[in-house]
């Protein structure tokens, strides 16, 4: 089954921007190699749930500290500020993950096409003035302040990620619009009637499940004042309910319980699917407009 079955198609419709919604502001930084390991460190740094781990290999991360120690510009680094007073890694995780592990000692340097005399050292083994130099370099980041519009971080955050891995929309809600509601969203997903229901024992990459629980609720709270673009109308529900009470949340996990076990003991594994006239299923993919009705 393809995620598309269940989750919004991103290209159907056109995105609105009103000017309110427009309005983005970030300071450029410039952070040395020193402060952003201490950052990473002590949890000011912090990564986007988005079930994308580290990637690069000992021989790309090393280029990236030979790179540093040439003093050869890199790419720049995108931060964004929580509610927490954190910052976020929008894009750059590759290459932060990659320094702090070079100076916890996760890797020796191999691949490196310049400084072969260092090839086989760890950062502990580099001689000290490396040392000294490695932790004074400074990398140009931008921060996106907690200021900029939703919408636009969320604009922001699609544009820096279709590279190597291009996020889906609730892969990208799954970090900007993190809170009690999001984390309800995922305890629902293995909820284990649903996961009866969707045929699946555990919940699907790429958060397809998440994403219909999410318009369950979305088009349950308000379907009479729908307007496209259905990722616009997402995002601003979960944007609303992000921070629920736990008196909410309890509110909105009763509801999926019930409306669960109503449509498991009226339909049964007819749930949520095409049926054909003899009322068979037509395939065993769900069907994202019958689910949220």
């Amino acid at each position: 089954m393809k995620d598309q079955d269940i989750g919004e198609n991103d290209t159907e419709e056109d995105f609105n921007f009103p000017p309110a919604e427009r309005r983005v502001i970030t300071q450029p930084l410039d952070l040395s190699v020193q402060t952003l390991v201490e950052q990473w460190k002590n949890g000011q740094l912090v990564l986007p749930e988005i079930q994308r781990g580290y990637v690069w290999d000992n021989a790309k991360a090393s280029r990236l500290i030979e790179s540093l120690l040439l003093n050869i510009p890199i790419p720049v680094l995108y931060f964004a500020e929580t509610d927490e007073a954190k910052y976020e890694i929008f894009d750059g995780h590759q290459r932060v993950a990659s320094i702090v592990r070079y100076f916890n000692g996760v890797y020796r340097l191999s691949g490196l096409a310049v400084l072969q005399e260092y090839r086989g050292l760890r950062y502990i083994e580099l001689p000290q003035r490396e040392q000294r130099f490695l932790t004074m370099r400074t990398l140009r980041t931008i921060l996106i302040s907690i200021e900029s519009a939703p919408t636009m971080k969320f604009e922001i955050y699609e544009r820096l990620n279709t590279g190597s891995i291009s996020l889906n929309a609730q892969e990208l809600r799954n970090s900007i619009y993190r809170g009690e509601f999001n984390d309800m969203l995922h305890e629902l997903a293995n909820f284990p009637s649903f996961r009866a229901l969707v045929g699946t024992k555990q919940p699907r990459r790429r958060m397809v499940d998440e994403e219909a629980i999410l318009r369950f609720f979305a088009m349950r709270d308000g379907i009479g004042s729908y307007r496209t673009p259905l990722k616009e109308f997402l995002n601003d529900f979960m944007g609303k309910v992000r921070h629920s009470s736990a008196e909410q949340i309890a509110e909105y996990t009763r509801v999926f319980h019930y409306a669960v076990h109503r449509a498991a003991t009226l339909l049964g594994n007819l749930a949520f699917r095409l049926l054909d006239r003899h009322g068979e299923p037509e395939e065993s993919a769900v069907n994202r407009a019958l689910l949220e009705a």
